[in-house]
């Protein structure tokens, strides 16, 4: 047998003759000479970020970010950090608060008369421009030209939320992406993606953030990324829930307030701020662009079911990492001017959303038959070349502008839909469930004593769990449901959960087998599948000649079943299994989802 001899990672790329290889075979740029490059500040600055010290090539070590973000929390009274979490390898998730009321704590924040921004960086760990920008906004807040800003709003930032994906650092994380030189890790410790992980809580960054909303009550949350895909001109883009959300009078302020000021001011400082793009061919954009309706599990859509208005920002990774930073920089700023400036407006938006009847709630969207507009695109110039390695064709970017109009694919259309329960029941079993709905913020009636309830219950009739596992789970592929009232005595510890409440649209979401971000979709009731009892041969046989005996509709039923299914009679095996389930014998509770509906 031949030996294998596994190289150390370090003796493995000396093959390489350049570290920037991939940054080298990149597509081409346009030109970029933005008005923002005036934010960058002398290199002698006291308060110079490393970021700027580096030629807008580099991004600090966690060390190195929280060093910095410390030295000026400790310099200034309109700052304070706040650690809110710890990521799994035990780095502290740390939070700054920045304020000119200097009145720091959650319960001051959550009940202020001025807005509160919520900015999170660093999710994906690779994907870090908010990181840089948000320190550069908090120099130019606490010692620059920028301190009026908290004269509009107070502000939570938090610089890298994936700790231990931005420590997995690398010159070789992110091939797709124009620096910084090294980049962290899309997912956390334990391979799990923090932006799939709204509604089932797996992660501590994601738990830190749910507490975060839930004690500060942010009015705006806004999440940074950079993109993966397509070249185009665009270098800032961002979407939120427009069409097909839960928060519509919430999507008509954003459309109708932020996004005009927001843009107008990116493109007044030579940025061109775009929609969230996604290729309809998964290439280029000749067949339009996709508007995805994304479930709870990300951040944007959570935020909208949550009716907190939230922003998901997607930079263009083929953009400089400077220009990409200098443009959320500017972002950021308008943010806080337009949501000083139209805050009434927002307040009122939020409360329509919340007070919004519930007599139903959809829990699943498609794609529409046919393309519902077309907009404008500018794009980049590309060609087909037919690969000497493959022989099959691929896009290559030619880095020359030009302008499009191409189809915009809307996936808005309702494809399923449940009414909405008086409230559900969760069994005290089930804490795990307990526990998840308690740090969403999810008001429940805990029982103190036995009692039985009549409840509606789900139960897996047919199911096929998917090959593979996402996000550590495996989810199901399909299934099928009846249902079913029966009294289910409850011990005490079990919970009632109202829907007549602010959450009530999430707690559906999460409850309803048909939601794509149920619980039962992520697989935590996966223990109900197994059947656990079962009869011998020996009892089988005797048991089903008395049972014959003595009941003649089950003697009509078993014959009709033979009829109508040739296979059955051919099978003892699933002879016994029918004769098992006509016994009190049989499980009662096998495959039944244990979330009861009171109506």
């Amino acid at each position: 047998m031949k030996s294998i001899l596994l190289l150390p990672l370090a003796i493995f790329l000396l093959g390489f003759t350049s570290v920037s290889i991939a940054q080298d075979i990149m597509p081409p740029l346009l030109p970029w000479n933005g008005q923002s490059k005036e934010l960058l500040v002398d290199k002698f600055d006291k308060w110079v970020t490393p970021f700027e010290l580096s030629d807008g090539l580099e991004s600090p070590t966690y060390v190195e970010t929280m060093a910095w973000i410390e030295k000026l929390v400790n310099s200034s009274d309109l700052l304070q950090i706040s650690t809110i979490g710890h990521s799994e390898q035990g780095r502290p998730i740390q939070m700054v608060i920045a304020t000119a009321e200097k009145e720091f704590s959650a319960e001051k924040l959550s009940t202020s008369q001025k807005p509160l921004i919520l900015i999170q960086a660093g999710i994906h760990a690779g994907e870090i421009d908010g990181k840089d920008a948000g320190m550069m906004l908090l120099r130019d807040i606490a010692h620059g030209s920028k301190t009026s800003l908290l004269d509009e709003v107070s502000l939570l930032f938090i610089p890298i939320l994936n700790t231990d994906g931005h420590e997995r650092r690398s010159e070789y994380a992110r091939v797709n992406q124009r620096g910084p030189k090294e980049m962290g890790w899309r997912t956390n410790a334990l391979n799990l993606n923090l932006n799939r992980d709204y509604t089932k809580l797996e992660t501590t960054g994601i738990v830190a953030i749910a507490k975060v909303i839930n004690s500060y009550d942010p009015d705006l949350y806004i999440d940074i990324h950079v993109t993966d895909g397509a070249d185009y001109q665009y270098d800032i883009t961002y979407g939120f829930v427009a069409t097909g959300g839960y928060s519509p009078e919430i999507s008509k302020w954003l459309s109708g307030y932020f996004q005009p000021e927001v843009d107008q001011a990116l493109k007044d400082e030579g940025h061109i701020p775009g929609p969230l793009l996604f290729a309809a061919n998964n290439t280029d954009f000749t067949e339009g662009n996709i508007a995805f309706s994304f479930s709870p599990r990300f951040s944007h859509t959570y935020g909208d079911i949550r009716h907190l208005p939230s922003i998901l920002v997607e930079n263009h990774s083929l953009k400089p990492f400077e220009q990409r930073v200098l443009g959320t920089y500017v972002f950021l700023e308008q943010v806080i001017k337009t949501i000083g400036a139209h805050y009434s407006e927002l307040q009122e938006a939020v409360e329509l959303d919340k007070n919004q009847k519930k007599e139903s709630v959809i829990v699943k969207y498609q794609f529409h038959d046919t393309p519902a507009d077309s907009m404008e695109f500018l794009g980049i110039a590309s060609k087909k070349i037919t690969s000497e390695i493959t022989g099959k064709e691929y896009v290559a970017w030619e880095g020359k502008a030009i302008t499009q109009r191409i189809p915009n694919i809307l996936m808005d259309k309702p494809a399923a839909s449940v009414p909405v329960p008086k409230a559900y029941w969760v069994p005290v079993e089930w804490a795990e469930i307990i526990s998840k709905l308690r740090i969403h913020g999810i008001e429940m009636e805990p029982l103190t004593e036995a009692k039985e309830v009549t409840m509606e219950l789900s139960k897996v009739t047919e199911y096929k769990l998917s090959n593979q596992p996402f996000e550590g789970k495996f989810r199901f592929q399909s299934f099928e449901l009846e249902k079913e009232r029966r009294k289910v005595m409850l011990n005490p510890g079990s919970v009632r959960v109202k829907t007549d409440q602010p959450l009530g649209e999430l707690i559906v979401i999460l409850m309803e087998p048909e939601s794509v971000d149920s619980f039962f979709q992520w697989g935590y009731f996966h223990s109900i599948l197994s059947q656990t009892e079962y009869m011998e041969t020996y009892i089988m046989e005797p048991l089903i000649a008395k049972m014959l005996a003595e009941d003649a509709d089950l003697k009509k039923r078993f014959e009709e079943e033979k009829t109508l299914n040739p296979d059955f009679d051919k099978s003892p095996r699933e002879i016994y299994r029918w004769f098992y389930k006509q016994t009190p014998y049989f499980d009662q509770n096998w495959k039944v989802i244990p979330i009861g509906r009171e109506w």
